[in-house]
């Protein structure tokens, strides 16, 4: 079965766990296998990739997001 891809801007922020300092906001272009925002929130993918943008090293931040923009499907995967 065919899944199809969406693509969608997030607006987040992260900080260190713990940390009392603000939120540091930022936004990332991705794609994704589902239009479901709470999916997209729980996303391994799209949690991996906001680690290797925003932290080098550090496992562990917190995330919020402040808004997540689904743009449309772009296509299917092939398998």
């Amino acid at each position: 079965m065919r899944s199809p891809i969406f693509r969608v801007i997030v607006e987040y922020g992260y900080r260190a766990k713990g940390s009392v300092r603000g939120y540091k906001y930022s936004k990332i272009d991705t794609f994704v296998f589902t239009d479901n925002i709470e999916m997209v929130k729980k996303d391994k993918s799209l949690i991996a990739k906001i680690l290797n943008k925003s932290q080098s090293g550090k496992k562990e931040i917190d995330i919020t997001f402040k808004n997540i923009y689904i743009e449309g499907q772009y296509g299917n995967t092939n398998y």
